[in-house]
């Protein structure tokens, strides 16, 4: 299985704003990448946003808990764009942005575990023949158990009915994680005070019904 599909890099893009973000300390590629743990802090709190999109949740979520870190890997740059200018502006030290994967990123983050684990509306690939490209599976549940702790939160959202029942059968299969039955839907958005990220503000605007529901490790 590849570890993305379709265009990293959008089609108009200023080359300079290209090569300046590569040239930032926050954000990490595949040459710089080993170099990346220099920048967290010693008993930081972590916090991982995987498919951040356009940044809107992990960029609110590290101004608001400044005593925290936060790391988000998405291998289009779309957003990794949009997002160093919120940075360099906001003057912010806890978020580190990568264009790696998950799947590539893994083995760098693995001998951390994180407090709370996003994943917003992944891509749903809602064609049959696509439907082994979504990343909620075997493989990738057995390294998200390996990067939690007992008290490690997964916050999931998705607006794809089948995604949601896809991802409700792998979570119950795997056995190392147990849906929250009294944090869900609004209830759950507040708690965590997630953002109306652009794909839940379209959901929203296309009246498709919306999916958040929280996971805990099981003990």
């Amino acid at each position: 299985m590849k570890n993305f599909y379709g265009r990293k890099t959008p089609r108009k893009v200023n080359k300079y704003e290209l090569v300046s973000l590569f040239d930032d300390e926050f954000f990490f590629h595949h040459k710089n990448i080993k170099n990346f743990n220099k920048l967290i802090l010693k008993d930081s709190v972590l916090n991982l946003e995987i498919g951040f999109g356009s940044g809107e949740n992990i960029f609110k979520s590290a101004v608001k808990y400044s005593d925290e870190f936060f790391l988000g890997c998405d291998p289009y740059l779309k957003g990794s764009l949009s997002l160093k200018k919120k940075i360099k502006q906001s003057g912010i030290k806890n978020l580190i942005i990568t264009n790696l994967s998950f799947q590539e990123f893994f083995k760098y983050i693995k001998k951390y575990t994180f407090s709370k684990i996003l994943i917003l509306f992944p891509d749903p690939w809602p064609k049959k023949k696509h439907m082994k490209r979504r990343i909620i599976g075997k493989s990738f549940l057995k390294s998200l158990h390996s990067i939690c702790n007992k008290k490690s939160k997964i916050i999931l959202s998705s607006d794809d009915v089948n995604y949601v029942e896809q991802i409700l059968y792998n979570f119950h299969m795997d056995k190392n994680f147990v849906l929250s039955t009294s944090l869900f839907g609004e209830k759950l958005i507040n708690s965590f005070d997630l953002v109306e990220t652009k794909y839940y503000k379209k959901a929203k605007k296309n009246k498709k019904k919306t999916y958040f529901f929280l996971y805990n490790v099981k003990t």
